[in-house]
């Protein structure tokens, strides 16, 4: 009786060849995308969470996936996600080239449109931002800088403001009654 546990060496290598490849053209094509579009994760650990979900599902519920060939492909994707976290600890260029770079938003005094549009985030976005830091003016934010992990950081000036009372350019959209 076959249950299916060894699917023979050759559906091994290649679960440990595509896991390979699929995991640096997911790194790349996530990179593409944005900051925002994994959230709070850096690339890789997103990468690797997803895909090490999506084999050990696959290996669970196909019948075609033997669980040895899931087991090595799970296999190289920890063993991918611990290279990658350890190059990039060591080597400032594998770093950049894994991990996203911060980005400034607004300076204190001005939004900056053309990372505003890089990074497909609205002016409206920032301000939302600054509102839920506590913010009641644009005047008492020194930056906002859209961080790697895809976070917003509001940073306060150390400048008192004028007013306790809500600036309108920042409280302008937001929904009264």
């Amino acid at each position: 009786m076959d249950l299916g546990l060894f699917g023979g060496w050759g559906s091994m290598v290649g679960a440990l060849i595509e896991a390979v490849v699929f995991y640096f053209y997911a790194i790349v094509l996530l990179r593409l995308a944005g900051k925002t579009t994994v959230g709070t994760a850096r690339i890789f650990d997103f990468v690797s969470t997803v895909a090490m979900g999506t084999m050990i599902g696959s290996t669970i519920i196909s019948s075609s996936i033997a669980l040895t060939t899931g087991l090595v492909g799970l296999t190289a994707l920890v063993a991918l996600q611990w290279a990658v976290a350890f190059a990039s600890s060591r080597s400032g260029r594998f770093y950049r080239i894994t991990t996203n770079t911060p980005r400034l938003l607004f300076d204190g005094s001005r939004f900056l449109d053309e990372n505003l549009n890089d990074e497909r985030i609205t002016r409206e976005d920032v301000k939302a931002k600054i509102r839920q830091s506590g913010h009641p003016t644009l005047e008492s934010v020194a930056a906002v800088v859209l961080e790697t992990t895809g976070e917003v950081a509001v940073i306060s000036s150390s400048v008192p403001t004028k007013s306790a009372q809500p600036d309108e350019s920042l409280m302008g959209p937001v929904a009264r009654g």
